[in-house]
């Protein structure tokens, strides 16, 4: 590696944006051993420039710095400085940015009827209210976006660095009903967008937010139909239920117009959303089954998932592993379930008696996982030897047809743990913590919780995760 540094002597030059950090292109930290820490970057620096490219966003970074020969430019104490360097290719940069995308949120210009930031209560931290559609969020961590605010820079771009895995959020692929659901006639364009990822070698995956008697039954056919032609680079497809709070957008309150019917399942002037009834989840299923039959043959792989809540809320069996292709979609509720039963089977396998035996703690989550829960625990807590209780938790900060743990507040935690005997750790999924603030969806901390309950509050992904602590916390009492 060489590495030459030249003083430019220049004034550096800021631009601020709405929504926008004060200080785009921050180097936030370095890894110990790293080409970054080699070469003399240090935290507070600004990279400016790569091979004459004004950096954007690390999407920018990880494009242009991925050549043998970079040349950064870098602001440090208001004087820019020029970094040659010669690297190999295969060399880690370990640069942290403290702000990704360097210029804000690409703010959605859309209305979406059943858009979940539009049904929280007011007074909660400001980051939460931001209606994001930023094609960079959606590679960097697989957010969904709707494709209707990019522009033909932004297409370019795209098509140019391969920026993929996409995650759409379709709805539908008739015109008129997914423009109506995005609330933007951009909506009508998503099989032209789609079409254009395809021609550009774009991977992407799709969603649909379903919506009972809206875009399910004949319409969710057609889409599934019009999906099934698209190419290879289509690598997933999945079905989440619509999810209403009680803020603003009630079951019979939250109403949608309609210019004219879209087809004879859309037969009125009003779209009323509400959530899916267990007979309705239970036809939703049998529709995805047949499909799933289909593109098993045509595809090699069961293609279309449901999300978790379908299975749950009409008490059907969760599928099997094999049924998930590998989880494309995990983080959207896609599978969840099954990875939790498949590492309650293995500990029930196992045992481990002499390791947790006589440990005790709490589980809470929320109703819909509550009985699958209970379950597993007791038939865990025979296994083992272990004494975990599982504390239900009714989720009364967004109203209780909100039921998934993901969505549970420091709030409602307290509420239903504050009176319970004993100072045993309660273990909650890390679904409840926003992995960039580390708060929960209250805006509470961790910390706050704990203190509130007297008790150790530890997330976890599995039960296996909890036997680990619980068996930790028996080494220290031995």
């Amino acid at each position: 590696m060489v590495v030459r540094v030249q003083d430019i002597s220049q004034p550096a030059r800021r631009r601020r944006t709405a929504l926008a950090p004060d200080r785009p292109g921050e180097v936030q930290h370095v890894a110990a051993g790293s080409l970054a820490e080699e070469i003399g970057i240090e935290p507070g620096d600004r990279i400016l420039k790569v091979n004459g490219h004004p950096l954007r966003d690390i999407l920018d970074f990880q494009y242009y710095a991925a050549e043998e020969e970079v040349i950064l430019e870098i602001e440090r104490d208001d004087q820019i400085h020029q970094c040659e360097v010669e690297r190999d290719v295969e060399e880690v940069w370990g640069i942290t940015f403290s702000d990704p995308t360097m210029d804000g949120i690409h703010v959605c210009e859309n209305s979406c009827p059943f858009c979940f930031i539009k049904q929280i209560p007011k007074g909660m931290r400001r980051s939460l209210y931001v209606m994001d559609d930023d094609y960079r969020q959606s590679m960097l961590h697989g957010s969904f976006v709707t494709l209707t605010n990019l522009t033909e820079e932004d297409w370019q771009r795209i098509e140019e660095q391969r920026l993929g895995p996409m995650h759409v959020s379709v709805h539908a692929t008739n015109p008129e009903l997914r423009a109506l659901l995005v609330g933007n006639p951009k909506g009508a364009l998503i099989m032209e967008h789609l079409g254009r990822l395809e021609r550009a070698g774009i991977d992407y995956h799709v969603q649909f937010v379903l919506c009972p008697g809206i875009n399910d039954g004949d319409e969710l056919e057609r889409s599934l139909r019009d999906l099934s032609d698209c190419g290879s680079h289509l690598k997933s497809i999945a079905g989440v239920p619509v999810g209403l709070t009680k803020f603003g957008f009630e079951r019979q309150k939250l109403r949608v117009r309609v210019s004219r019917p879209c087809n004879r399942t859309l037969p009125g002037a009003m779209l009323e959303m509400r959530r899916y009834s267990p007979l309705e989840a239970r036809e939703v299923i049998a529709q995805a089954e047949r499909w799933q039959k289909h593109f098993r043959k045509t595809r090699g792989e069961t293609f279309f998932h449901l999300g978790d809540e379908f299975y749950l809320m009409s008490d059907s069996p969760v599928p099997s592993t094999r049924h998930y292709d590998g989880f494309p979609q995990v983080e959207d509720g896609i599978g969840i379930t099954r990875l939790f039963l498949d590492d309650a089977k293995r500990i029930i396998r196992r045992g481990e008696k002499a390791s947790v035996a006589g440990a005790a703690g709490i589980i809470a989550c929320a109703t819909l996982i509550g009985p699958a829960m209970e379950r597993e625990v007791a038939a865990a807590n025979d296994a083992t030897g272990a004494r975990l209780d599982v504390a239900v938790v009714v989720n009364q900060f967004f109203g209780p047809e909100i039921n998934v743990s993901g969505l549970l507040s420091g709030q409602d935690l307290i509420r239903t743990l504050r009176d319970r005997p004993g100072d045993s750790p309660v273990y909650i999924s890390s679904t409840m913590l926003s992995r960039r603030t580390g708060t929960m969806i209250d805006d509470m901390t961790l910390e706050e919780v704990q203190t509130a309950l007297g008790r150790r509050v530890v997330p976890t992904e599995h039960l296996s995760n909890v036997l680990a602590d619980l068996r930790k916390g028996n080494r220290v009492a031995a």
